[in-house]
């Protein structure tokens, strides 16, 4: 072959490898949007070489991992804005996943509203704003189920977004499916279609490919305001939780302990499901693999609208919550009548509003839907954690709390607690996690995994058949497969930073007034039944 030859079959193959290359880009909906950060990257010099994430480790290493990285993010997270940008920062992800540019009249929306400036550009400006005002590096990936950003949308969102902060957009995310035919084969005629309900597993991908390069990640949908308070309170928390851990291996029983505990007790309650615990648990000691289970939880919270004729607002209808009867809210909760709450924390916002968002919101005003006291229960961990509220688990992953049912607070035939169901289970829309702590998903606590590529006998073939919208984002995997239980902190300051502001604030308009309930109410439930386990040890 001679040296011409040579040279064509040479650049041949380098095109073909290059054009490899930019169809995996296209496909995975990494090609749009890549130079913007790339750019901010390079502006802030902190590009580095990709590694893959492995797909097996030494046991020493991965628990090493677990939590492993909190104390340095939550340093990086709580000091001073840095005068130079040569100085380490926090870098931060935030991956926001929306179905359509303008709303389908669907759900309490009105048809052709422009869901992408009132609704996702508002909470996404706020979200970043309050992370930048700190000095951490951000940038936002969108994932997008519908066919194309304009660039005029795209400038608008560019222009609206902090300096320096990197955009990266996935177009037409949304995965082509076989419809009903999960556990059998497509019908010879059968056509591929949108699997609108898995655009919220799309994240997974962009997790999977940006994890080397960011130190936190805060993926949700495209209408929940979160912000630099709740990433710093749940930093917190899972170093709390991280010392926990320590303090019972630095045990020779491997048990952590509050201080002044109560007096042992026999006759314990024996689980009536799956759960290895019982439904009487208040300030017993925790193992450390029990206490690797722990995970801070958030709660979906709407502002009440002012809009004329809300049965919300009608008078006695918020008063006669659920369970109101068994578990009264606790005076303890409240000052002058008043919740010991404040809503500024997640849901403040100026006059005139934005979008669907309400001005100068009261905390009276705050309401849930997602879950509610019955399946709620309380425990007392060693301080700094001190009394945390148990959001609903999966039986066999429950580490323990004190039910509020128990023994026999709605009645002598309903004694089952509350486990993984829809209704109150706790949807929030999303999850936030340093990247050592989504490699322990990953890698220890999810079954099948956390991240692509979803295989497996686990998935039994079909990842996007199996699972709902809620699945992938609303935690049904990470707490209800994964064995992680959710805690949320009773101090009322740390309280208020666990609630999520969801400003479609579209739900209070169409979910049945029975299962809404004001915060402070469903927070002085949790004070009652708080109070009531301490009266149980005496």
């Amino acid at each position: 072959m001679n040296f011409g030859m040579k040279s064509v079959i040479v650049l041949f193959l380098a095109a073909a490898v290059v054009g490899v290359c930019a169809l995996h880009l296209i496909a995975s909906g990494h090609a749009d949007g890549i130079d913007e950060i790339a750019a901010a990257q390079n502006r802030r010099g902190r590009g580095r070489r990709r590694r893959r994430l492995q797909e097996k480790h030494d046991a020493a290493v991965v628990n090493d991992r677990w939590f492993g990285d909190v104390p340095r993010a939550l340093s990086l997270a709580t000091r001073s804005p840095p005068l130079s940008s040569r100085k380490e920062r926090l870098r931060v992800l935030l991956v926001s996943t929306s179905l359509v540019e303008y709303d389908k009249g669907t759900r309490g929306t009105k048809r052709g509203y422009d869901r992408l400036k009132n609704v996702m550009l508002p909470q996404l400006v706020d979200s970043v704003s309050s992370m930048t005002e700190r000095g951490w590096q951000v940038d936002v990936y969108l994932v997008l189920g519908f066919p194309r950003l304009e660039d005029d949308r795209r400038k608008m969102i560019k222009d609206a977004l902090p300096q320096d902060v990197g955009l990266e957009v996935w177009e037409d995310a949304i995965p082509l499916h076989y419809p009903n035919t999960y556990n059998k084969r497509p019908k010879p005629d059968q056509s591929l279609k949108p699997g609108d309900h898995a655009l919220s597993r799309q994240h997974r991908f962009v997790l999977r490919d940006k994890l080397p390069f960011y130190d936190f990640f805060a993926c949700f949908e495209d209408d929940m305001r979160v912000t630099a308070n709740h990433v710093i309170n749940f930093l917190q928390l899972s170093s709390d939780i991280k010392n926990l851990h320590d303090q019972a291996l630095a045990n020779p029983d491997h048990l952590a302990r509050v201080s002044n505990p109560s007096p042992p007790r026999s006759n314990r309650h024996q689980a009536n499901d799956g759960a290895s615990v019982g439904n009487d648990v208040v300030d017993d000691p925790i193992g450390a693999e029990f206490a690797k289970r722990l995970f801070p939880g958030f709660l979906r919270v709407e502002v009440l609208d002012r809009q004329p004729n809300h049965i919300l607002r009608s008078p006695g209808v918020l008063d006669n919550h659920g369970f109101k009867n068994e578990v009264p809210p606790s005076t303890g909760a409240f000052f002058n009548g008043q919740s010991v709450l404040s809503p500024s924390n997640c849901c403040d916002e100026r006059d005139p509003p934005r979008g669907k968002m309400v001005s100068d919101p009261k905390m009276d005003e705050l309401v849930l839907w997602e879950t509610n006291i019955q399946a709620t229960g309380v425990r007392k961990y060693p301080d700094p954690i001190g009394w945390v509220a148990a959001m609903p688990v999966e039986d066999r992953s429950d580490v323990g709390s004190y039910w509020s049912g128990y023994p026999a607070v709605y009645g002598a035939n309903n004694v089952k607690r509350p486990r993984r169901i829809d209704a109150t289970i706790g949807n929030q829309a999303g999850f936030m996690a340093t990247r050592g702590q989504i490699e322990y998903f990953h890698e220890m606590a999810c079954p099948g995994g956390f991240l692509p590529h979803f295989e497996g006998a686990h998935w039994r073939g079909d990842s996007l058949q199996r699972h709902s919208v809620e699945f992938w984002s609303g935690g049904f995997q990470l707490f209800g497969q994964c064995f992680l239980n959710r805690i949320l902190s009773l101090d009322p300051r740390k309280f208020e930073r666990q609630l999520i502001y969801h400003v479609s604030n579209n739900k209070q308009r169409t979910i049945a007034s029975k299962k809404v309930i004001r915060v402070g109410d469903f927070y002085g439930q949790i004070v009652k039944v708080k109070e009531r386990a301490e009266a149980f040890i005496g």
